[in-house]
């Protein structure tokens, strides 16, 4: 009689391993997704942009969209060095000892993915109601504020964008504030040059004349 074929034992090990490939597949997926978002949004954003000229960098939607495309791309970099960060650990000799850490690095992962689905979710909501989205906008700012140094560093480095942009999309009009702001000063010439009268001062003065000459002869008379 034939002997049965061993059954292949599945490790925790190659299930990890399973694992990683799936998430790294999502990531690819939400990576060409996100992509393609954030430059439809870049484009929203230049069109308010020239939309609002005067007061690009305090209106709230012009200020939240750009910070709502560095978020989407923050995730993706959190996404991506998440999935660095279980590959090593899936590498180990001794994947025992990082199992627990592994998981809870997987949850982490796709908690992240959620994250990002739901951006495609708000996409929108976002221009029509952005008052309602308070805590959304809370997430955003606190997710920021803790990857750069100072929440008001990057405020102005926000400012620093959206004029780099606005120089972008209305170049002509910004040229013209330029030349008319260095013409020089009028203030202080005289209207016309002078040793020239027009015609219509001549006249004026020949009057005031005649009216002097007028009153020294009734002066004479009294």
């Amino acid at each position: 009689m034939g002997q049965k074929g061993s059954k292949v034992q599945i490790t925790k090990t190659d299930r990890a391993i399973l694992d990683v490939k799936r998430s790294k597949d999502e990531i690819h997926r939400f990576t060409r997704k996100t992509d393609s978002l954030i430059s439809a949004e870049k484009g929203q954003l230049k069109e308010l942009i020239r939309k609002h000229p005067n007061d690009y960098k305090s209106n709230i939607k012009v200020r939240l969209l750009l910070k709502r495309i560095h978020y989407q791309e923050h995730l993706l970099q959190q996404a991506s060095d998440q999935l660095i960060n279980l590959e090593n650990m899936v590498s180990t000799l001794e994947f025992k000892m990082v199992e627990t850490q592994f998981i809870n690095g997987l949850k982490n992962g796709n908690q992240i993915l959620k994250k990002l689905n739901k951006e495609f979710s708000n996409v929108d909501e976002l221009m029509d109601d952005v008052q309602d989205q308070i805590a959304y906008q809370n997430e955003i700012n606190d997710t920021l504020s803790r990857s750069i140094v100072g929440t008001s560093d990057y405020e102005d480095e926000l400012d620093k964008e959206l004029d780099a942009l606005e120089n972008e999309v209305n170049p002509k009009e910004k040229q013209n504030k330029t030349e008319v702001a260095n013409m020089p000063s009028t203030e202080g010439l005289p209207l016309f040059p002078q040793g020239e009268q027009t015609e219509q001062n001549r006249r004026e003065d020949l009057v005031q004349e005649e009216n002097g000459n007028s009153k020294e002869a009734v002066a004479l008379l009294s």
